[in-house]
């Protein structure tokens, strides 16, 4: 709901300020660290090995989070013309930057899990364990990145609900949400005064972003030993039921197909494959 929140923090040392949604996003990638410490020590695994693996996987969910959104977005045009007007600087500088607006989850998910899959292949070469160890690894972190940039894209305004009088927040008169919601709805909105009351999807998938983490990290500390990919296995499932059902409450423009958008499909899939990765680790002696 404030894109400035952490500017005086920025400039009290001088630092460029990406925005609320940025900063809460590599705070977020910084956290991994700990959490693959913890991982390290409960999956039994290399800490060198663990720790380098962020270092592969963040460079690559940024890009990729970046290409979904050009191409799932609707936003293949726009990028286009700056490309042809400023020439293949822009390509790096405003496409494919991490530190500019336009990120997708999914891109991200899709990157980090191609970079992480090659590189824990080339660390772990024909280990089948130790890769899905990984896996379960990479999803605690994921989770604890997923509760904590939602509470960013609130403050930046972006991926927010439909009106609602029943349940809803006003965003300021001046935000990102204000022109979003105008360019959806100019009828139902005033340029000069706060918003309609919108449902805040943001923290309501923060809240389940958050409980996701804390019960695999339950599951992690489990006195039962888990077979390695179940933990994997209930984020992908939990995660993209989740995700399925908010994107009924979503109001902000997106691509979509049919009567789904592009990330319940994506959901739809991702469940599939969870509910298979479940079963097997399931049904496998731990």
């Amino acid at each position: 709901m404030n894109h400035n929140i952490f500017r005086p923090i920025f400039d009290y040392f001088g630092f460029f300020y990406p925005g609320a949604y940025m900063t809460v996003l590599f705070f977020s990638f910084f956290m991994t660290l700990p959490i693959m410490i913890f991982a390290s020590k409960r999956f039994n695994m290399s800490l060198r090995k663990m720790v380098f693996l962020p270092l592969v996987i963040v460079p690559s969910a940024l890009v990729f989070s970046k290409i979904f959104h050009i191409i799932f977005e609707d936003m293949r045009q726009i990028y286009m013309d700056g490309l042809r007007e400023n020439g293949i600087s822009y390509l790096f500088t405003v496409m494919l930057n991490p530190f500019k607006p336009g990120h997708v989850f999914y891109g991200g998910l899709f990157g980090g899990f191609l970079a992480g899959a090659i590189a824990t292949l080339i660390v772990y070469p024909h280990n089948r364990t130790a890769f899905l160890k990984t896996a379960d690894a990479a999803s605690i972190c994921v989770a604890n990145g997923l509760w904590l940039t939602r509470i960013g894209c609130f403050l930046e305004g972006c991926c927010f609900g439909r009106p609602s009088e029943l349940f809803g927040i006003r965003f300021p008169q001046g935000s990102k949400t204000m022109f979003l919601l105008y360019q959806l709805d100019p009828e139902h909105t005033n340029l000069f005064t706060d918003t309609q009351p919108i449902i805040p999807t943001q923290l309501i998938h923060s809240f389940s972003n958050f409980v996701i983490f804390v019960f695999l990290l339950k599951l992690a500390c489990s006195k039962s030993p888990k077979n390695p990919g179940y933990i994997s296995a209930v984020f992908l499932l939990s995660y993209s039921a989740t995700r399925f059902l908010i994107e009924f409450l979503r109001f902000d423009p997106r691509g979509s197909f049919l009567m789904f958008s592009t990330s319940q499909w994506i959901s739809f899939f991702l469940f599939i494959g969870g509910w298979k990765l479940f079963q097997k680790t399931k049904t496998e002696k731990a």
